[in-house]
């Protein structure tokens, strides 16, 4: 990285990033189906959540495999409905069904996704800058900012390089490029270290202070406990459809419950309002 702060530096703003208002969603929305919904709490994965994301904040997000950690990502990047409640992102109240608002909020989210979804076609310079293109930014005029952002992240020797020849961490960074090229107020990752090695993965927690030290607001969804608690990041913790917020992630306790809610403290959204 330059010692000069890049021309693709996150822009921040005053108000908070994302709100949750009384959010739910129904399993059925989430793709599993079975019996009618009753109504009951049963029938909901997430439950009332209540929470805010400050601009400029970092966040890891936990909790057990199914606890809906990628389904909460999905509505802030509003390829999922919620069933109830309202969801604000910067300072904007959803609209589900507005299509032109949906776009003009995800254009401010970059979003890195579990399984990468590079273009096996395009070359890593091609896919780093594809977002400027959607967006209909010129390519070649950004094309010095693209390559710094691509230096940064440790691949400027791999501009030409086709996805299937990189390894898992060099296609997990030009994901990450590829999530921020566009300088987003709102970075979303989803198990970004969760195929790669332990090393990789510090490396890449690293690249994502960085942008949060340059103004971005982050939230990491992530099973990798022991990486949690060495970032002593805040947490928010889904458990049981409802969410916690903690200063950081409690010690795990030598008995070997992973139950969770002890110790450290927390503010928990979901079921009863307070």
């Amino acid at each position: 990285m330059t010692e000069r702060d890049p021309a693709w530096m996150p822009q921040t703003a005053a108000e908070s990033v994302v709100e949750f208002h009384d959010v739910s969603l129904r399993y059925e929305a989430y793709g599993v189906r079975g019996d009618t919904p009753t109504g009951d709490e049963d029938d909901y994965i997430l439950k009332n959540l209540n929470f805010t994301l400050p601009a400029g904040s970092f966040h890891f997000l936990v909790g057990a495999s199914g606890a809906g950690k990628t389904s909460l990502m999905r509505m802030i990047y509003l390829a999922q409905k919620p069933s109830l409640g309202d969801l604000s992102l910067f300072g904007a109240r959803v609209r589900p069904n507005d299509r032109a608002q949906t776009a003009a909020l995800r254009r401010r989210i970059g979003i890195v996704f579990q399984e990468f979804r590079l273009l096996e076609h395009m070359n890593v310079f091609d896919n780093a800058a594809l977002p400027l293109f959607v967006q209909g930014h010129s390519v070649k005029k950004n094309a010095d900012d693209v390559t710094e952002l691509l230096a940064w992240v440790g691949l400027k020797h791999r501009l030409s390089a086709m996805p299937h020849v990189l390894s898992g961490g060099e296609k997990q960074r030009l994901a990450i490029a590829r999530a921020v090229v566009t300088r987003p107020t709102l970075i979303l990752a989803d198990e970004p270290t969760g195929n790669i090695d332990h090393n990789m993965g510090l490396r890449i927690m690293r690249l994502f202070v960085e942008l949060n030290r340059l103004g971005a607001t982050v939230l990491i969804a992530t099973h990798d406990e022991g990486l949690v608690r060495a970032s002593g990041m805040p947490v928010l913790e889904l458990k049981d459809g409802s969410i916690t917020r903690r200063d950081k992630l409690p010690a795990r306790r030598n008995s070997g419950d992973r139950g969770g809610g002890g110790g450290g403290g927390g503010d928990k959204s979901g079921g009863a309002r307070e």
